[in-house]
Protein backbone atom coordinates (compact mmCIF):
# COMPACT_ATOMS: atom_id res chain seq x y z
CA UNK A 1 0.00 0.00 0.00
CA UNK A 2 1.36 3.37 -0.80
CA UNK A 3 1.56 5.21 2.28
CA UNK A 4 0.46 9.23 2.07
CA UNK A 5 3.03 11.98 1.41
CA UNK A 6 3.56 13.75 4.50
CA UNK A 7 4.66 16.82 3.08
CA UNK A 8 1.42 16.96 1.21
CA UNK A 9 -0.72 17.05 3.96
CA UNK A 10 -2.89 20.24 4.47
CA UNK A 11 -2.11 23.31 7.23
CA UNK A 12 -3.64 22.73 10.64
CA UNK A 13 -3.68 18.71 10.44
CA UNK A 14 -1.08 16.36 12.10
CA UNK A 15 -0.02 13.04 11.28
CA UNK A 16 -1.36 10.38 13.67
CA UNK A 17 1.28 9.28 15.12
CA UNK A 18 1.91 13.21 16.36
CA UNK A 19 -1.23 13.21 17.90
CA UNK A 20 -0.88 9.80 19.63
CA UNK A 21 2.60 10.64 20.57
CA UNK A 22 1.08 13.94 22.28
CA UNK A 23 -0.53 12.05 24.89
CA UNK A 24 2.93 10.60 26.36
CA UNK A 25 5.57 13.72 25.29
CA UNK A 26 3.03 16.48 25.56
CA UNK A 27 2.42 18.53 22.31
CA UNK A 28 5.18 20.58 22.04
CA UNK A 29 7.59 17.71 22.11
CA UNK A 30 5.62 15.70 19.76
CA UNK A 31 5.12 18.19 17.76
CA UNK A 32 8.74 19.86 17.38
CA UNK A 33 10.56 16.55 16.61
CA UNK A 34 8.58 16.97 13.11
CA UNK A 35 8.29 20.87 12.13
CA UNK A 36 11.02 23.81 11.35
CA UNK A 37 14.59 24.10 12.03
CA UNK A 38 17.69 22.10 11.23
CA UNK A 39 16.79 18.39 10.66
CA UNK A 40 18.21 16.51 13.22
CA UNK A 41 18.82 12.56 14.02
CA UNK A 42 15.30 12.75 15.84
CA UNK A 43 13.67 13.94 12.87
CA UNK A 44 15.13 11.29 10.68
CA UNK A 45 15.20 8.19 12.87
CA UNK A 46 10.85 9.37 13.20
CA UNK A 47 10.50 9.56 9.48
CA UNK A 48 11.95 6.19 8.58
CA UNK A 49 9.76 4.77 11.57
CA UNK A 50 6.85 6.33 10.35
CA UNK A 51 7.56 5.19 6.70
CA UNK A 52 9.43 2.18 6.53
CA UNK A 53 7.49 -0.66 6.24
CA UNK A 54 10.38 -3.24 7.19
CA UNK A 55 10.44 -1.50 10.98
CA UNK A 56 6.83 -2.97 11.16
CA UNK A 57 8.11 -6.11 10.61
CA UNK A 58 11.38 -6.05 13.04
CA UNK A 59 9.31 -5.51 15.80
CA UNK A 60 7.26 -7.81 15.93
CA UNK A 61 7.90 -10.46 18.96
CA UNK A 62 5.82 -13.73 20.77
CA UNK A 63 4.95 -13.89 24.32
CA UNK A 64 6.08 -16.71 25.96
CA UNK A 65 3.91 -19.57 26.96
CA UNK A 66 0.72 -18.51 24.82
CA UNK A 67 2.96 -18.19 21.79
CA UNK A 68 0.84 -14.84 21.06
CA UNK A 69 2.45 -12.65 18.55
CA UNK A 70 3.01 -9.32 19.08
CA UNK A 71 4.44 -5.86 18.02
CA UNK A 72 6.78 -3.42 20.30
CA UNK A 73 9.12 -1.29 18.50
CA UNK A 74 10.08 0.07 22.07
CA UNK A 75 13.52 -1.76 22.42
CA UNK A 76 14.27 -3.91 25.32
CA UNK A 77 17.37 -2.03 26.32
CA UNK A 78 15.25 1.56 25.95
CA UNK A 79 12.59 -0.15 27.66
CA UNK A 80 14.49 -0.84 31.25
CA UNK A 81 16.21 2.71 31.35
CA UNK A 82 12.72 4.18 30.91
CA UNK A 83 11.90 1.60 33.31
CA UNK A 84 14.57 2.26 36.01
CA UNK A 85 13.81 6.01 35.48
CA UNK A 86 9.95 5.39 36.38
CA UNK A 87 10.76 3.49 39.48
CA UNK A 88 13.28 6.06 41.06
CA UNK A 89 10.28 8.63 40.75
CA UNK A 90 7.84 6.49 41.70
CA UNK A 91 9.49 5.54 44.91
CA UNK A 92 10.65 9.17 45.49
CA UNK A 93 7.22 10.20 45.84
CA UNK A 94 6.52 6.83 48.25
CA UNK A 95 6.91 6.29 51.70
CA UNK A 96 8.68 2.75 51.82
CA UNK A 97 10.36 0.50 54.42
CA UNK A 98 13.65 -0.75 54.50
CA UNK A 99 13.65 -3.37 57.23
CA UNK A 100 11.05 -5.15 59.09
CA UNK A 101 9.01 -8.60 58.68
CA UNK A 102 7.14 -7.00 55.57
CA UNK A 103 9.93 -5.89 54.20
CA UNK A 104 11.84 -9.25 54.70
CA UNK A 105 9.14 -11.21 53.53
CA UNK A 106 8.76 -9.69 50.11
CA UNK A 107 12.92 -9.84 49.42
CA UNK A 108 12.06 -13.48 50.24
CA UNK A 109 9.57 -14.23 47.83
CA UNK A 110 11.05 -11.62 45.31
CA UNK A 111 14.38 -13.25 45.13
CA UNK A 112 13.00 -16.48 44.53
CA UNK A 113 10.09 -15.66 41.93
CA UNK A 114 13.53 -14.09 40.12
CA UNK A 115 15.50 -17.13 40.58
CA UNK A 116 12.40 -18.68 38.88
CA UNK A 117 11.60 -16.00 36.61
CA UNK A 118 15.63 -16.89 35.54
CA UNK A 119 15.52 -20.47 35.12
CA UNK A 120 12.00 -20.63 32.89
CA UNK A 121 12.83 -17.01 30.96
CA UNK A 122 16.48 -16.69 30.95
CA UNK A 123 16.52 -14.64 27.86
CA UNK A 124 13.86 -12.43 28.28
CA UNK A 125 15.55 -11.33 31.84
CA UNK A 126 19.07 -11.95 31.55
CA UNK A 127 19.58 -7.89 31.88
CA UNK A 128 16.86 -7.27 34.50
CA UNK A 129 18.51 -5.59 37.73
CA UNK A 130 15.19 -7.19 40.41
CA UNK A 131 14.38 -5.12 43.36
CA UNK A 132 11.63 -5.41 45.18
CA UNK A 133 10.54 -2.12 47.24
CA UNK A 134 7.39 -2.29 49.50
CA UNK A 135 5.18 0.61 49.69
CA UNK A 136 3.47 1.64 53.73
CA UNK A 137 0.10 2.61 51.93
CA UNK A 138 -2.96 1.02 52.22
CA UNK A 139 -3.99 0.86 48.79
CA UNK A 140 -4.08 -2.97 47.55
CA UNK A 141 -1.88 -3.03 45.01
CA UNK A 142 1.45 -4.26 43.58
CA UNK A 143 3.40 -3.63 39.91
CA UNK A 144 6.99 -4.34 38.19
CA UNK A 145 8.29 -2.05 35.81
CA UNK A 146 10.64 -3.08 33.04
CA UNK A 147 13.89 -4.63 34.21
CA UNK A 148 12.36 -6.08 37.24
CA UNK A 149 12.02 -2.87 39.42
CA UNK A 150 8.90 -3.70 41.70
CA UNK A 151 6.91 -2.60 44.31
CA UNK A 152 4.56 -4.45 46.75
CA UNK A 153 2.35 -1.96 48.90
CA UNK A 154 1.87 -2.90 52.66
CA UNK A 155 -2.01 -3.03 51.68
CA UNK A 156 -1.79 -5.96 49.67
CA UNK A 157 0.42 -7.70 51.88
CA UNK A 158 -2.57 -7.86 54.46
CA UNK A 159 -4.77 -9.64 51.37
CA UNK A 160 -2.04 -11.95 50.34
CA UNK A 161 -1.80 -13.26 53.94
CA UNK A 162 0.69 -16.81 52.71
CA UNK A 163 3.43 -16.47 51.06
CA UNK A 164 1.91 -18.76 48.26
CA UNK A 165 -0.77 -15.86 47.60
CA UNK A 166 2.17 -13.39 47.44
CA UNK A 167 4.48 -15.37 45.20
CA UNK A 168 1.03 -16.32 42.82
CA UNK A 169 0.97 -12.15 42.66
CA UNK A 170 4.72 -11.61 42.57
CA UNK A 171 4.53 -13.99 39.49
CA UNK A 172 1.93 -12.35 37.85
CA UNK A 173 3.26 -8.64 38.23
CA UNK A 174 6.61 -10.18 36.91
CA UNK A 175 4.75 -11.78 33.89
CA UNK A 176 4.00 -8.58 32.78
CA UNK A 177 7.59 -7.40 32.78
CA UNK A 178 8.23 -10.57 31.16
CA UNK A 179 5.89 -10.60 28.70
CA UNK A 180 6.42 -6.25 27.85
CA UNK A 181 2.83 -5.99 27.61
CA UNK A 182 3.53 -2.09 28.92
CA UNK A 183 6.35 -1.62 25.88
CA UNK A 184 3.18 -3.07 23.45
CA UNK A 185 0.71 -1.26 25.14
CA UNK A 186 2.94 1.97 24.39
CA UNK A 187 3.46 0.58 20.94
CA UNK A 188 -0.20 0.30 19.65
CA UNK A 189 -0.99 3.31 20.86
CA UNK A 190 1.69 4.43 17.98
CA UNK A 191 4.46 6.47 20.58
CA UNK A 192 6.81 4.07 20.72
CA UNK A 193 8.27 5.65 17.62
CA UNK A 194 8.60 8.69 19.51
CA UNK A 195 10.12 7.06 22.55
CA UNK A 196 12.79 5.55 20.23
CA UNK A 197 13.77 8.01 18.57
CA UNK A 198 13.79 10.58 21.59
CA UNK A 199 16.29 7.61 23.42
CA UNK A 200 18.52 7.31 20.16
CA UNK A 201 19.01 10.93 19.31
CA UNK A 202 19.86 12.19 22.93
CA UNK A 203 21.00 9.35 24.55
CA UNK A 204 19.22 10.35 27.52
CA UNK A 205 15.83 9.72 28.94
CA UNK A 206 13.09 12.00 28.03
CA UNK A 207 11.31 12.62 31.50
CA UNK A 208 8.18 13.12 29.86
CA UNK A 209 8.51 9.63 28.91
CA UNK A 210 9.18 8.23 31.93
CA UNK A 211 5.29 9.03 33.53
CA UNK A 212 4.62 7.06 30.34
CA UNK A 213 6.79 4.09 31.28
CA UNK A 214 5.09 4.41 34.79
CA UNK A 215 1.55 4.36 33.32
CA UNK A 216 1.69 1.62 30.88
CA UNK A 217 2.76 -1.05 33.67
CA UNK A 218 0.12 0.11 35.96
CA UNK A 219 2.44 1.94 38.73
CA UNK A 220 0.47 4.79 38.84
CA UNK A 221 -2.62 3.10 39.86
CA UNK A 222 -4.25 3.53 36.61
CA UNK A 223 -5.74 1.01 34.40
CA UNK A 224 -3.20 -0.79 32.69
CA UNK A 225 -3.15 -4.02 30.63
CA UNK A 226 -6.40 -5.20 28.48
CA UNK A 227 -8.03 -8.95 29.70
CA UNK A 228 -6.25 -10.44 27.04
CA UNK A 229 -2.85 -9.29 29.08
CA UNK A 230 -4.22 -10.20 31.94
CA UNK A 231 -4.71 -13.36 30.96
CA UNK A 232 -1.57 -14.09 30.18
CA UNK A 233 0.06 -12.65 32.73
CA UNK A 234 -1.75 -14.94 34.75
CA UNK A 235 -0.30 -17.79 32.74
CA UNK A 236 3.01 -17.08 32.84
CA UNK A 237 2.94 -15.87 36.65
CA UNK A 238 1.04 -18.98 37.78
CA UNK A 239 4.31 -21.02 36.56
CA UNK A 240 6.50 -18.92 37.65
CA UNK A 241 5.78 -18.93 41.36
CA UNK A 242 4.72 -22.95 41.25
CA UNK A 243 9.04 -23.44 39.68
CA UNK A 244 9.59 -21.18 42.54
CA UNK A 245 8.24 -23.73 44.93
CA UNK A 246 4.84 -21.88 45.91
CA UNK A 247 1.72 -23.84 45.82
CA UNK A 248 -0.15 -22.62 42.94
CA UNK A 249 -3.49 -23.61 44.36
CA UNK A 250 -3.12 -20.80 46.20
CA UNK A 251 -4.23 -18.39 42.96
CA UNK A 252 -7.73 -19.72 42.90
CA UNK A 253 -8.51 -18.60 46.69
CA UNK A 254 -6.35 -15.42 46.09
CA UNK A 255 -8.00 -14.13 43.34
CA UNK A 256 -11.69 -14.34 44.70
CA UNK A 257 -10.54 -12.87 47.80
CA UNK A 258 -9.23 -9.66 46.25
CA UNK A 259 -12.54 -10.04 43.74
CA UNK A 260 -14.54 -9.73 46.94
CA UNK A 261 -12.69 -6.49 48.05
CA UNK A 262 -14.70 -2.84 47.81
CA UNK A 263 -18.47 -4.16 47.09
CA UNK A 264 -19.03 -3.24 43.96
CA UNK A 265 -15.68 -1.79 42.63
CA UNK A 266 -12.67 -4.22 42.80
CA UNK A 267 -9.83 -2.71 43.84
CA UNK A 268 -7.24 -1.05 40.95
CA UNK A 269 -5.46 -4.26 40.99
CA UNK A 270 -8.05 -5.84 38.94
CA UNK A 271 -9.98 -3.53 37.20
CA UNK A 272 -9.69 -4.96 33.53
CA UNK A 273 -8.96 -8.20 35.45
CA UNK A 274 -11.27 -11.18 33.68
CA UNK A 275 -14.14 -12.27 35.57
CA UNK A 276 -13.94 -14.84 38.52
CA UNK A 277 -15.52 -17.42 36.52
CA UNK A 278 -13.21 -16.99 33.67
CA UNK A 279 -10.11 -16.55 35.59
CA UNK A 280 -10.80 -20.07 37.93
CA UNK A 281 -11.96 -22.03 35.12
CA UNK A 282 -8.29 -20.83 32.80
CA UNK A 283 -6.41 -21.11 35.74
CA UNK A 284 -7.71 -24.65 36.62
CA UNK A 285 -6.84 -25.78 33.03
CA UNK A 286 -3.56 -24.48 34.21
CA UNK A 287 -3.40 -26.45 37.31
CA UNK A 288 -1.80 -29.78 36.27
CA UNK A 289 1.02 -28.31 34.60
CA UNK A 290 1.45 -25.82 37.44
CA UNK A 291 1.34 -28.74 39.66
CA UNK A 292 3.79 -30.72 38.35
CA UNK A 293 6.29 -27.94 37.56
CA UNK A 294 5.70 -27.20 41.98
CA UNK A 295 6.45 -31.25 42.74
CA UNK A 296 9.52 -30.87 40.91
CA UNK A 297 10.26 -27.50 42.80
CA UNK A 298 9.86 -29.31 45.97
CA UNK A 299 12.94 -31.07 45.46
CA UNK A 300 14.98 -28.51 44.55
CA UNK A 301 14.40 -26.25 48.36
CA UNK A 302 16.73 -26.65 51.11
Amino acid sequence: MAHANPAGRTAGTEHPVVRSAARFMGPGGARAAFRGGKPSLLRILLRGLLWTPIAALAACGTVPETGRSQFVVLSANDERALGAAAYTEQLGQANTLKSGPEYDRVQRVGRRIAESSQRRYGNAVSQFAWEFAVIDTPEVNAWMLPGGKSAVNTGLLKVATSDDELAVVMGHEAAHAIARHGAERISRGMAAQVVVGAVLASGEVDPRLVGATAAAYGALGETAFSRREEGEADHIGLLIAADAGYDPRAATGFWRKMASLGGGKPPELLSTHPSDETRASRLEALMPEALRIYEAAKGRRP
